[in-house]
């Protein structure tokens, strides 16, 4: 079944390259490239480099709710490696590397960690379709069918917000469908569900943990501030290229090329990220060319500085581990309880 997905995976990534590539002047895109602003360019990696400070100092908040001894530095290791094991491992592998490897380094139960990175996971997507939805309103082009799509899109969005934040609030509702899995395997076997109802009950009360209210205000705001900022980025880098008739594509293009990272695609999102930017750019009138140097840049600057600093983490995470090792340290197994 893994490979099964890993190669449908692989597959969109060839069939929107193809769409990148297929009828565009390479000549012009290698000129748009090589004409790029650095203090532009420096400024959108600056945002970047920000919203990352931000969105580990909000994983940060919530480890501590469990174990107060957290440090900023050592929520960062697990973070970052994750994100640079998914910009090159298959099957967002990184997300299943910190649900399980980093119970003893953040002396957290794994089920706790599991449960923080859902609550991450629907407040980022909460901010992301609301950027979307706000980029629609502000740069949709004036038509009659436009206003039409606008109308529909909303109120897609605006139903799957409510959706979302219903669930950050109030994660009881996931209960009752959980019971009732947890009965149904009870019926057939009951040793199992005696072994997943203790992980069952941790995952909610670390999700009702997380839901308290001031600590939620404060989690949505940090958040809130790392997507700006990495709009920001997508901005300034649509600035960074002279050819860019209209960089405030680069507002539409963030909450779009983020979602797109969702579909079936090869490891780094090479494709489908690529021909999502290039749609939003082109949207907002500019050339095939501009849209595509565009995209390939963004890319670039999103992967190559988190990848390597998230390989620097994993380094530093290993040589620590094997210092405690060496040591005669052995550090007790990941439990969940």
């Amino acid at each position: 079944m893994k490979f099964i997905k890993f190669l449908i995976g692989i597959t969109a990534s060839f069939f929107f390259l193809y769409l990148v590539f297929h009828s565009l002047s390479l000549k012009s895109l290698t000129a748009a490239l090589l004409d790029v602003k650095p203090v532009w360019l420096c400024s959108g990696l600056l945002c970047l480099v920000v919203a990352y400070l931000v969105r580990i100092k909000r994983s940060q908040v919530m480890l501590a709710s469990l174990n107060a001894n957290v440090s900023f530095a050592r929520s960062a290791v697990p973070y970052m490696i994750a994100i640079a094991a998914n910009n090159v491992l298959p099957l967002r592998a990184g997300d299943a590397l910190r649900a399980i490897n980093f119970s003893t380094w953040l002396k957290v139960s794994n089920v706790s960690v599991l449960a923080i990175m859902m609550v991450e996971r629907l407040m980022d997507l909460l901010i992301i379709i609301a950027s979307f939805g706000g980029a629609l309103f502000l740069f949709h082009p004036q038509n009659e069918k436009s206003d039409i799509l606008l109308h529909s899109s909303s109120t897609f969005l605006f139903v799957t917000a409510v959706c979302i934040v219903g669930l950050l609030l109030f994660p009881t509702l996931l209960r009752a469908p959980v019971e009732w899995v947890l009965n149904l395997v009870k019926r057939w076997a009951p040793r199992l569900e005696e072994k997943l109802r203790p992980h069952s009950d941790n995952l909610f009360s670390t999700l009702m943990l997380m839901t308290h209210k001031p600590r939620m205000a404060m989690l949505l705001g940090y958040t809130g501030l790392s997507w700006f900022l990495e709009a920001c980025t997508f901005y300034m880098i649509a600035h960074a290229i002279p050819q860019m008739f209209n960089p405030n594509a680069g507002w539409l293009a963030m909450p779009v090329g983020t979602l797109s990272t969702a579909l079936p695609s090869s490891p780094g999102y090479v494709g489908t990220f690529h021909y999502f930017v290039i749609v939003s750019a082109k949207a907002l009138g500019n050339s095939t060319e501009a849209s595509t140097a565009f995209a390939i840049l963004i890319h670039l600057v999103l992967w190559l500085p988190i990848t390597l600093c998230g390989a620097l983490c994993f380094v530093y995470w290993t040589f620590k581990r094997s210092r405690a090792s060496s040591s005669g340290f052995q550090p007790c197994a990941n439990r969940d309880t």
